[in-house]
């Protein structure tokens, strides 16, 4: 009896993992399926004369980091790529932003902007 349930609950987990690597998912059990990545329309920093270093709490998966790079992204005006280790991201934009305007971007999210500042290169 032991070998049977033992052998259903592998089964159970194979199925899963199974699942998840066919339709996307994300680390974290918050997403069902990856978002598609949002990619900014200008892809050539030098267009951006504005540059920012800005801190987001949340994100504990790459499926995090592309949903917080698509929030930003799908701005006209701005670029943004995000890194999970350091739970900040760099972001573009071709017109000053203020900490507002930032946090805006975020608040379709379950991720908070927790730092804001312009960089200077």
């Amino acid at each position: 009896m032991p070998v049977i349930i033992a052998a259903a609950a592998i089964a159970l987990l194979a199925a899963l993992i199974i699942r998840k690597l066919r339709h996307g998912g994300s680390c974290c059990g918050e997403h069902e399926s990856t978002a598609a990545k949002v990619s900014a329309e200008d892809r050539d920093i030098s267009h951006y004369p504005y540059r920012y270093r800005i801190g987001i709490e949340g994100m504990v998966c790459a499926g995090c980091v592309r949903n917080a790079e698509n929030a930003f992204n799908s701005r006209e005006g701005i670029m943004a790529r995000a890194e999970l280790k350091s739970k900040t991201a760099v972001m573009y934009s071709k017109h000053r932003l203020e900490r507002r305007e930032a946090a805006e971007l975020l608040s379709g999210t379950s991720y908070t902007l927790t730092d804001f500042r312009e960089v200077k290169e």
